[in-house]
């Protein structure tokens, strides 16, 4: 007798033991077997998405934040084509997931039956692994094949960093009978709920060789840089400790996750930008932690700095070098100690005093612009927020500008998350959804109007939730950042650019928050802004920020412009 229940909850189980916890999954038919395996599971917590995207990056948005992968099940045809994306970011940015894709029998495949498509490595290279059961076949070898394969594809995707994706062919009948039910839930009783640890992480301390310490040791003008790192992959206190030691300025973007203070530098997105500011600050040596920048105030000075050494001291064995400046990577893992016994205490110097003068100018310049500004801005709305959301709020930040905004206008922290990997404005508030599903903490997700309408069917997940989950949309009128290019600012044809480039919407995103049943909020003026009071939100709710476009983008240049 048939028996793909047996054969889904012997992978499950498997999964389970070795880590997973959380599972998204989209409703079909085909997936039959893998759904009520998981829903008899009292191990996995079950988070039901309509819409396979948005499926995706909630999975992503967990392994984010926990650095353990949650389950993707979906049924045969398009729908796992559409969890591409968040695999793509999953990969760009080392987060681990695991996709279970059920399958038509080979039987069905090439023959026009329906939703039925080639889904053998349909991920190609952007899934780290992948693996086709074939139809279930309740053996003690093949079960045994299938429980080693669960563990194979959490090692992939935790050592790797990326979506492994298991393919499951099943043929009807789907459905399990009332005994196959009852037995497999007596079985998983029995089974046990206890986890597994799938690797022991020993902890050992890394020495700099003779070369890299003759390097630090002579450098006078040390900086720090700190790029996007999930808190898997974050070397804090590896961080913290080199640069205390070298009493070295420390420059961390949006998303880097890090909770250090001393010697820290907020308003590098404008001294930066200085030509006169960068010759005078211009390091000896740059050390980089996490992934590739992404502020062009660091990119610029990355290359204006080419002939600087730069060591990378990395928790991922990934290629994060847009400059192509990097001389040596350490790789070190975050349990890791340095060896920095060699490397002398250093006194606060006249290095770090030019940039403290830097930041503090930087900083009066921007409170100044901002106060003269009579009319609200994407920049009021991103200082306003970095000073209100406590440390208990999590915040997902939108690409395009709302990321690099916050580095202007705000402030980095540690509970701040990107998805700077292909750095794409899809999912964005889903991936803020996984974030709060993984620690149940309140999130703030903050985005733009077209992000915001390019993950709207997320709004069904939201009104799930059950404590603090901020969407706040600013609402400028379309894709802005697209005014930072020559076909804007040529202004051959204005007409042209605002309809293929910005895309101006006048979508009621008031309506669209009331059909998914959340709470609204409008913010237009300054005073509606400042009497935001974001501990009376204790249910989801969607703000939408109305600010001018052209006052914005006027702001951001006068910061930029020296």
């Amino acid at each position: 007798m048939s028996n793909p229940l047996r054969w889904a909850s012997e992978l499950i189980s498997s999964l389970h033991h070795h880590g997973v916890s959380q599972a998204v999954i989209s409703p079909g038919s085909r997936s039959t077997p893998l759904t009520i395996a998981a829903a008899i599971h009292p191990g996995i917590q079950k988070n039901i998405v309509l819409d396979e995207r948005s499926a995706a990056f909630i999975a992503l948005g967990i392994g984010k934040a926990t650095g353990k992968p949650a389950l993707l099940i979906c049924t045969s045809g398009t729908a796992a084509a559409n969890f591409f994306p968040a695999v793509i970011e999953a990969k760009e940015s080392g987060v681990p997931m695991i996709v279970l894709s059920a399958d038509r029998p080979p039987n069905l495949r090439n023959l026009g039956s329906s939703q039925t498509i080639d889904q053998i490595k349909l991920f190609g290279d952007q899934a780290l692994f992948f693996h086709d059961t074939g139809e279930p076949v309740i053996s003690d070898t093949d079960l045994k094949r299938l429980s080693y394969l669960g563990r194979q594809a959490l090692a992939v995707s935790i050592q790797k960093g990326g979506a492994a994706h298991i393919n499951l062919p099943f043929r009807k009948p789907l459905e399990p009978t009332s005994q196959q039910l009852s037995e497999e839930m007596e079985r998983i009783k029995k089974f046990g709920l206890r986890s597994a640890r799938l690797v022991s992480r020993s902890i050992n301390t890394v020495r700099f060789d003779d070369e890299t310490q003759s390097v630090i040791l002579s450098s006078e003008k040390p900086l720090i840089i700190a790029g996007p790192a999930n808190p898997h992959h974050l070397l804090s206190h590896q961080l913290e400790e080199l640069s205390s030691r070298l009493h070295a300025p420390v420059i961390a973007e949006p998303g880097s996750s890090l909770a250090i203070k001393e010697n820290l530098f907020h308003r590098f997105e404008q001294f930066l930008r200085n030509a006169g500011d960068l010759k005078l600050l211009k390091p000896d040596l740059i050390i980089r932690f996490g992934d590739q920048p992404f502020t062009k105030s660091l990119l610029l000075a990355l290359e204006e700095w080419n002939d600087v050494p730069v060591i990378h001291i990395s928790s991922r064995k990934s290629w994060q070098d847009h400059a192509m400046s990097i001389d040596l990577t350490i790789e070190c893992s975050p349990q890791d100690e340095l060896d920095l016994e060699s490397v002398p205490i250093r006194n606060r110097s006249e290095w770090n005093d030019a940039w403290m003068e830097a930041e503090q100018a930087s900083q009066h310049k921007l409170d100044t612009h901002l106060q003269n500004k009579k009319v609200l801005t994407d920049g009021h709305i991103f200082q306003k927020l970095a000073h209100i959301l406590a440390e208990d709020w999590q915040v997902m930040l939108s690409n395009s500008f709302p990321a690099r905004d916050m580095a202007l206008f705000g402030k980095m922290s540690s509970h701040q998350f990107v998805n700077r990997g292909a750095a794409g404005i899809d999912g964005i508030t889903s991936t803020a959804i996984g974030l709060h599903l993984s620690n149940q903490k309140p999130t703030c997700c903050i985005t733009g109007d077209l992000a915001f309408l390019h993950d709207a069917n997320a709004l069904y997940s939201i009104r799930k939730l059950q404590s603090p989950f901020l969407v706040v949309v600013i609402n400028n009128g379309g894709g802005t950042i697209f005014r930072m290019l020559p076909v804007y600012r040529d202004n051959t044809s204005p007409e042209f650019f605002e309809t293929y480039f910005e895309t101006p919407q006048n979508v009621e995103i008031r309506k669209l928050a009331e059909a998914s049943g959340l709470s609204y909020q409008k913010i237009e003026t300054l005073d509606q802004l400042e009497s935001i009071d974001i501990g009376s939100f204790s249910t989801p709710a969607v703000i939408e920020c109305r600010t001018d476009a052209d006052a914005s983008m006027n702001l951001r240049e006068n910061l930029w412009n020296g």
